[in-house]
């Protein structure tokens, strides 16, 4: 592990990180950048031509880093952790969102053991710390009949970035070092992300469907909030009660009804 002061715009070492897998899967398939257009555009290039199960593709830098519907994810050099999972699961397609839930608590456990800070989920992908988006999920598949191809999970976190470096943003963002203070081990905190996430990953699926479930709903940023969805032309309100185990949002309105939002852009409203 590094000392604090040289932290600071390290590149990333991914022999080193390969090392202290072990046995892992994703330990011979480390794939490093400096700079790249999108972890996720080539890691869906690789996956065309054949790239196996549990490639990871880290880019220090991204020229064309992208979030949900086609946002923009931009990122200094040498301080995020900036990657994307190529995975070839056995599942379903209707299935899949399970996997991005285990992704992401897998990096909210990773961000615990190494920060000691308790990172949230807010539906369908991005990543919270103390009501400040820290980073997102996105997720992209191809599909063989009703099977999963492959699978890409796109990661962007904000680890050793300064929010207030930054140029103004729509919402209020944060990151690892601003949340605890010190300069955080990104090395580190790649190995925990990826033995916690072959943790729930093995041999093509899940290893418990039901521990993903129930930890992920714990972990939720919306779970017994006021909410409101914005989807194409339609608007709900109401109380978040759960995801369910396709991944969508469980919505409770004022009147009783239960409505099943499968997509749309979420907001707290207050707490319940």
């Amino acid at each position: 592990m590094r000392k604090p002061k040289e932290l600071e715009r390290q590149p990333l070492q991914t022999d080193y990180i390969s090392s202290k897998l072990g046995a892992s899967p994703f330990a011979g398939n480390l794939l490093w950048y400096d700079t790249i257009g999108s972890t996720n555009a080539i890691t869906k290039s690789l996956a065309a031509n054949g790239a196996p199960d549990n490639t990871v593709v880290v880019a220090e830098q991204q020229s064309q880093g992208r979030g949900r519907m086609g946002r923009s994810w931009l990122s200094e050099g040498n301080v995020n952790l900036l990657l994307s999972v190529l995975i070839r699961p056995q599942v379903p397609a209707e299935d899949a969102f399970s996997l991005t839930m285990a992704f992401a608590l897998a990096v909210s456990y990773a961000a615990e053991a190494v920060c000691d800070l308790r990172v949230m989920i807010k539906w369908p992908n991005d990543l919270y710390l103390e009501g400040k988006k820290l980073g997102g999920i996105l997720t992209e598949f191809s599909v063989s009949g009703p099977f999963v191809d492959y699978m890409i999970l796109g990661l962007g976190l904000n680890v050793n970035w300064r929010p207030a470096d930054d140029v103004p943003v729509l919402y209020e963002t944060t990151s690892l070092l601003e949340a605890s203070g010190r300069y955080v081990d990104r090395e580190w905190l790649l190995i925990e992300l990826l033995k916690r996430f072959d943790s729930f990953y093995q041999d093509g699926k899940l290893s418990d469907l039901n521990e993903v479930y129930e930890a992920w709903n714990r972990r939720s940023m919306l779970f017994n909030n006021k909410v409101e969805i914005e989807m194409a032309g339609e608007r709900v309100k109401g109380k978040a009660i759960r995801i369910d185990r396709k991944g969508a949002l469980i919505v409770l309105d004022d009147r009783g009804v239960e409505h099943r939002v499968l997509n749309g852009d979420v907001s707290v409203i207050n707490h319940a």
